[in-house]
């Protein structure tokens, strides 16, 4: 049987046209299965007091930096999908009044669930994730110096 040379057109037309719209529609989806991970660190610990932080993870250091009373500090990566131990970590040291503390800033096990933008306010008396639902650093159940110490080594 043969196709009519308009269904025949109609059919490339539409093929043409196929990737143009996905393409719109992936800007407002996000159809990446690994998408970028932004993670924002805010000085909350006290007006006045300064903040130093240095973030590793197994593969990259990014360096140590200098952040003042509401200052924000950010890095974005793609996690690690082919990681021996099947995830992404990233930890940062923060001195402030001279006592290093450390907490694992972003965590695959932990945070995957979460969004791909992980918002923190480092406080004195622990790390506070935002929770877009109350629009606040809230989410305060955290720990500083829970994890294993070895990974600190040459962090300063």
């Amino acid at each position: 049987m043969m196709v009519e040379p308009n269904i025949r057109l109609f059919m490339f037309c539409l093929l043409l046209l196929l990737p143009s719209n996905l393409m719109a529609i992936s800007t407002k989806i996000n159809l990446n299965p690994f998408p970028r991970i932004h993670v924002y660190i805010k000085n909350g610990v006290a007006k006045g007091t300064n903040l130093t932080l240095h973030c590793k993870s197994k593969d990259d250091d990014l360096g140590v930096h200098y952040l003042n009373y509401q200052e924000e500090y950010t890095f974005s990566f793609h996690y690690n999908v082919f990681a021996l131990q099947g995830y992404t970590l990233f930890f940062c040291g923060f001195t402030w009044n001279h006592i290093l503390h450390w907490f694992e800033i972003y965590n695959w096990k932990r945070d995957r669930y979460f969004y791909t933008n992980m918002r923190w306010t480092i406080q004195e008396n622990s790390p506070c994730l935002f929770n877009h639902a109350t629009n606040n650093y809230d989410i305060c159940d955290f720990a500083y110096n829970q994890s294993n110490p070895k990974l600190l080594y040459n962090l300063y």
